[in-house]
């Protein structure tokens, strides 16, 4: 469940950030100058306080989430090792009962 939580706020940060670049965009584009070229509105826009707020926080929920992704892939690997070490004690559990049944 941490990851899927993970994952959304990963997801949510994203989305802040994308609008917060958008609306910082359209806010600083400045009509009346013609020859303002587009990457340079985008340049302006992406150092705004708005836009370094929203990218931190992205890059924050980022990290959780590849972080919490990691423990889970342990959590995981350890699970199915244990699986088969159940299922493969399991499997030889009757034959040992045989052997020992006979011995005198």
């Amino acid at each position: 469940s941490q990851l899927v939580l993970a994952e959304i706020a990963e997801e949510s940060a994203a989305n802040d950030l994308d609008f917060a670049k958008a609306s910082t965009l359209i806010n600083q584009w400045d009509a009346k100058i013609k020859g303002e070229l587009v990457t340079i509105a985008k340049a302006k826009s992406s150092v705004s306080d708005i836009v370094m707020n929203a990218q931190n926080a992205y890059t924050k929920a980022r990290a959780y989430r590849k972080l919490v992704d990691t423990v889970f892939d342990r959590c995981e690997r350890g699970s199915h090792l244990l699986s088969r070490e159940l299922s493969r004690r399991i499997s030889v559990a009757p034959h040992e009962k045989k052997l020992y049944k006979y011995i005198p």
